[in-house]
């Protein structure tokens, strides 16, 4: 069973942490995977945590830098200069957190379940990473935490793109009753019914697969593959072979998305922060400390089971379900 290390006050941030093995870590400068919010959104992690980590991996002679991905959709994080703007916006600079700040949007193929994958350069040629995720709803995945914050923030915006698309639902006429479920589902309104007609429009369809997931006559199939599952891929791509060490802040935990800016309403109380060196027992573990307090809330709020790319990831061999929850 993996370890998972559980406690609710930052000052034991240090203590969490030497429960794991960082001697490879030590004076090697490494990527620190963090998703510093969407201009507008409320909920993404907080500076002054993020800086206690970072001091906290400095003491221990760890030299991070703080790193994510530009993004595919048309935003402020699209252009590494947009994103650098919302940096300083965001109070994540050199000056407020203690280490650089990098953006990347080149990358490398790696192949996953015979699909390519672009895992953008700064995590393709590092040995040892970090991982900060902030634990929320998603609209496509129903919730984000370590497996996204890789399989959709490590990659480029071009595989983004392609991993969205794949995931667009393929009409089965002889299948389909009509019932319009997938129209009520549809967070963008991209599908429309009447009578014996079924509609998409290209052009509002994010490819969340939200309305595959709630079509209980399959009347509607993937155009390749669930987004949860080339999710699952894309975040082996990201870490096959690498030394990480994941920490979860399950706290604020909205709706939606730390990239909407309209994330919100808060959705469960907060829980706390979690360590592993595994990125499904550690999301395992989060979702199961949600549940407890909140059963069902993330199919309840976004009509898709976030247990999905667990499964998904266990199958594939990024990592494991079966944790120890150690509290300290």
């Amino acid at each position: 069973m993996k370890k998972v290390v559980f406690f609710t006050d930052e000052n034991k941030i240090g203590n969490a942490l030497d429960n794991f093995n960082l001697r490879g870590f030590a004076n090697k400068k490494i990527p620190f995977k963090l998703h510093m919010g969407e201009k507008d959104n409320k909920y993404f992690p907080k500076k002054e945590t993020v800086k206690k980590v970072v001091m906290a991996l400095k003491e221990r002679k760890i030299k991070p830098f703080l790193f994510d991905t530009t993004v595919s959709y048309q935003g402020i994080r699209h252009t590494k200069k947009g994103y650098y703007e919302l940096i300083e916006i965001h109070g994540f600079s050199k000056k407020n957190i203690g280490c650089d700040v990098i953006i990347d949007d080149k990358g490398s193929p790696v192949k996953i379940e015979d699909r390519d994958y672009e895992v953008v350069e700064h995590l393709y040629k590092s040995s040892h990473i970090f991982a900060f995720s902030h634990v929320k709803g998603h609209i496509a995945t129903g919730f984000g935490g370590a497996i996204k914050n890789f399989g959709m923030g490590g990659v480029t915006k071009e595989t983004k793109r392609k991993m969205h698309h794949g995931s667009r639902p393929v009409f089965q006429k002889d299948k389909c009753t009509y019932c319009g479920v997938c129209a009520e589902v549809c967070p963008f309104n991209a599908i429309t019914i009447n009578e014996n007609t079924w509609n998409q429009n290209m052009n509002k369809c994010f490819g969340c697969g939200i309305c595959i997931e709630n079509c209980k006559n399959q009347g509607l199939i993937h155009k390749d593959a669930d987004i949860q599952f080339v999710l699952a891929c894309a975040a082996k791509a990201c870490l096959q072979d690498k030394n990480v060490i994941y920490f979860n802040d399950v706290n604020r935990i909205a709706r939606g998305c730390d990239c909407d800016p309209e994330a919100g309403p808060i959705i469960c109380p907060d829980i706390g922060y979690l360590v592993s060196d595994d990125p499904v027992a550690i999301d395992k573990a989060s979702l199961d400390l949600i549940y407890d307090v909140k059963p069902g809330i993330f199919e309840k709020i976004n009509k898709v089971s976030p247990f999905k790319q667990i499964k998904f990831s266990e199958e594939i061999g990024l990592g494991s379900s079966s944790y120890q929850l150690i509290e300290l």
